[in-house]
């Protein structure tokens, strides 16, 4: 047993060998197969991991875990961060951050933007790196030779000098959609960053000085020199307008329309010498004259974009084609919704120039087109629209003018408040207006309330703004702008004829805001003295009744007379209707004209002696004056009835009329001022008060003559007074800087006479400048006297304080 088990186990081994000799053989064999087989069977699975692994980088989602911006050094992250519409958690693409880039490029505060993104295992972190524009601390001019840096630097609007501050850009504590409106706020001088879009801005202010100047061919770039931005200019050649030539005009006259164009061709004796070209301006007169043409009825003008050539390197010659077309005629005007006049109502004022089957006039279709609306506006109708339509019948040349009426609602006042009276009560202002809660609101009544506000002068603007409140209702803000009302003067005087003399005054408008006037003067001299007080009292028992008196004495040695006078005069007026008032007055005075020489003048000569004289007067007045330092329209008319007894006695009458007529016929600023006065004094049985006498010549009656030298006059060329006057003045004023400085010319036309067969008018002429201040208007003038009498000074240049007309 033991060596079959021996046996069988050797020949179990030996079997074994065999088996492992044969699986040997067959492995070496197939060995080759076997490893292709695995070489193609390992190929294969990685190809298939390799798929996976970019399937799974194509489904997996990157989410933003933090931003981080870098670079900046002048503006803050919180300007920035608004502009990145993302946060944390988004999933951010690579259009997201192109489109966020854009954002940020248009600011105009960077010269470059670069992203990074940083795969970490939370996600991806975004990095913004920014390259800013360097901050500006100042700002240089090359190449400006015909134009002045001053002139440059003004065209630009910014201080240009350096500045003291760091520049940084100040911190918001907040930013979101108000975010451009902040950045606004820092554009504001330099010691900043300035953006692309605002350097090239500045570029076009630069270039449109040069073009005012007239260099057409002016060229701008700009360079940073460190933290100086530089403006490189080459001007090129200055030219100017030589001709403007109209073509294809056969029934509009040249001069009509060169006449509406602002730009304006060399003429020498109109004093342009070189005018200049601007071609915005060019390209609105072309808008011009075609509007000239369609308010004359050609409504198929054609207007060719104007052709500029220069000729001789400085001379432009403007072409302008027209094609006018047919002329239309106005075949009928009709309204829609015309429910409170009829048509003739609206069309009474226009009878004479307007007829159908006239060519169309569009300046008489605008004028009834606002007829309308100020018809319904009287009627309380604040808001009316009114929309014309021209039907054009191109086969017969004809058309037709339909108005169409949106008369809208009417409102009632229901609150006024007043606004901007830091010195003036409430109640002054409100008694002023001409419309009170639950008034229906009137245009009309609006305006009225302005110019007795503004007569007031207390004033330098007034203005209203209705609000909505509810239905047709009205809040009416009322907001003023208060002037100066006060004078003070407190100093000391010296002359030959007066000698030494201390003063001082007081005038005050709108006494402690009440709307009363006080007025107070004293003087201290051995041989001048000027004393007085007076007062006057608005709204007397709250009605328009206006008490005052007027306290005075006065003591002046001329040397060869001394003059002296004490008197008291208490006033009353009261207005009775709107434009209208009355009023009296009467004076007590005593008077002395002493120590008169044989030298003095003869009109004092006559006048020598006490006096005692007791006179009253009487007065009515229209006024509709809209504004008494500014006038542009209205009437003042003014009836004075005086007499007096004692050892003097006189009954006196003067007229006296204004008008200002703004210019409605070519709507321009021009205003029309016409003046006239006549007047008469007379004695009863004695003689006729010094002070009674009509002084005619001088700033207020005709200019350009000395005090009273266009009347009668001694040997010694003094003046003697008249006993008649008669002066005419006319006036055309223009504003220069509104409500503040206005130039003038006049004419004035005048004469202070004792007999109508003496009579002889002088004339004179001449301009001025009325300067508004805080105090009072200012006048200075220059005026020639056309005919003044041998050895009569015949100009003189004059100082008002107050108002002429």
């Amino acid at each position: 047993t033991g060596w079959n088990k021996s046996e069988k186990t050797k020949n179990q081994k030996e079997n074994n060998q065999k088996k492992r000799t044969s699986s040997n053989l067959i492995y070496m064999g197939l060995l080759p197969l076997l490893f292709l087989l695995t070489l193609f069977t390992s190929s294969y699975s990685q190809e298939i991991n390799t798929d996976k692994t970019f399937q799974q980088q194509i489904e997996k989602v990157y989410k933003l875990e933090k931003i981080e911006i870098r670079g900046l050094k002048y503006l803050k992250p919180e300007i920035i961060k608004p502009l990145i519409p993302f946060g944390k958690g988004a999933v951010i693409t690579r259009d997201k951050i192109a489109s966020t880039l854009k954002d940020l490029y248009k600011l105009g505060y960077f010269k470059d933007i670069e992203t990074y993104t940083r795969f970490t295992e939370n996600g991806v972190d975004l990095i913004f790196v920014f390259k800013e524009l360097p901050v500006v601390q100042k700002i240089e001019f090359e190449g400006n030779d015909e134009v002045d840096t001053q002139d440059l630097e003004d065209a630009l609007g910014i201080q240009t000098e350096e500045r003291q501050e760091t520049g940084t850009i100040p911190w918001f504590s907040s930013a979101g959609p108000e975010l451009l409106q902040k950045l606004q706020s820092l554009k504001k001088g330099l010691g900043r960053v300035f953006s692309i879009e605002e350097i090239e801005k500045m570029k076009k202010r630069i270039l449109k000085l040069y073009e005012e100047k007239g260099f057409y061919n002016a060229k701008v770039s700009y360079y940073f020199k460190g933290n100086i931005l530089v403006f490189k200019i080459d001007e090129g050649q200055r030219a100017y307008v030589k001709d403007i030539v109209i073509i294809g005009n056969k029934q509009v006259p040249e001069d009509e329309i060169l006449d509406v164009m602002e730009t304006k061709e060399r003429c020498w004796w109109k004093l342009r010498f070189h005018p200049r070209l601007q071609k915005e301006v060019l390209y609105d007169d072309i808008e011009k004259i075609r509007q000239l043409y369609l308010n004359k009825g050609f409504f198929d003008v054609e207007i060719k974009e104007p052709k500029i050539q220069l000729k001789n390197g400085e001379e432009y010659y403007i072409f302008i084609t027209i094609k006018e077309g047919d002329r239309y005629k106005l075949s009928s005007i009709k309204f829609e919704n015309n429910t409170l006049y009829t048509d003739s109502e609206i069309l009474e004022r226009f009878k004479r120039d307007l007829k159908i089957g006239d060519y169309y006039n569009g300046e008489i279709i605008k004028k009834i087109k606002n007829e309308i609306i100020d018809k319904y506006t009287e009627l309380g109708y604040l808001f009316t629209h009114v929309d014309s339509q021209k039907i054009l019948d191109r086969k017969d040349k004809l058309v037709s003018v339909v108005y169409k009426i949106d008369k809208g609602n009417i409102f009632y006042v229901n609150k006024i408040n007043i606004f901007g009276n830091y010195e003036s009560r409430d109640y002054v202002i409100r008694r002023e207006l001409r419309f009170a809660p639950g008034d229906l609101f009137k245009r009309k009544d609006l305006i009225r309330s302005q110019s007795r506000l503004y007569g007031l002068g207390f004033y330098d603007m007034v203005g209203f703004n209705p609000k909505f409140v509810g239905e047709n209702k009205l809040d009416v803000d009322t907001r003023v702008q208060e002037r100066f009302t006060g004078q003070i003067s407190v100093g000391a005087g010296y002359s030959q004829l007066t000698g030494l003399s201390l003063f001082a005054s007081i005038k005050k408008g709108n006494f402690m805001g009440t709307g009363d006037t006080l007025g107070l003067s004293l003087t201290i001299g051995s041989q001048y003295r000027n004393n007085s007080i007076s007062y006057i009292h608005k709204w007397a028992f709250y009605r328009p009744i206006d008490l005052g008196f007027n306290l005075y004495e006065s003591y002046v040695d001329y040397g060869t007379f001394i003059a002296q006078k004490l008197g008291f005069s208490p006033t009353a007026s009261i207005e009775f209707k709107e434009y209208y008032r009355t009023g009296v007055g009467i004076t007590l005075e005593r008077g002395d004209y002493k120590n008169v020489s044989t030298t003095a003048p003869l009109y004092i000569q006559r006048q020598a002696g006490k006096y005692d004289l007791y006179s009253i007067y009487w007065f009515i007045n229209r006024n509709s004056v809209d504004n008494p330092i500014l006038p542009t329209k209205g009437t003042d008319l003014t009836l004075t009835l005086k007499t007096g007894t004692g050892t003097r006695d006189f009954y006196k009458a003067v007229f006296s009329g204004t008008a200002f007529v703004p210019d409605k016929f070519f709507w321009t600023d021009f205003v029309f001022s016409f003046k006239a006065r006549y007047g008469f004094v007379k004695k009863i049985n004695k003689e006729i008060p010094l002070d009674e006498y009509f002084f005619v010549g001088g700033d207020f009656t005709v200019r350009g003559f000395d005090y009273g030298m266009a009347g009668p006059y001694d040997t010694a060329l003094n003046p003697l007074g008249a006993k008649n006057e008669l002066i005419f003045n006319f006036q055309i004023n223009h504003p220069l800087v509104e409500r503040f400085l206005w130039w003038y010319v006049f004419l004035d036309s005048g004469s202070g006479f004792n007999r109508y067969n003496n009579l002889k008018m002088y004339n004179s002429v001449g301009a001025g400048l009325k300067i508004v201040t805080p105090m009072a208007p200012i006048d200075l003038y220059y005026g020639k006297v056309l005919n003044a009498p041998a050895g009569i000074s015949d100009a003189r240049f004059g100082f008002v304080l107050g108002t002429f007309f």
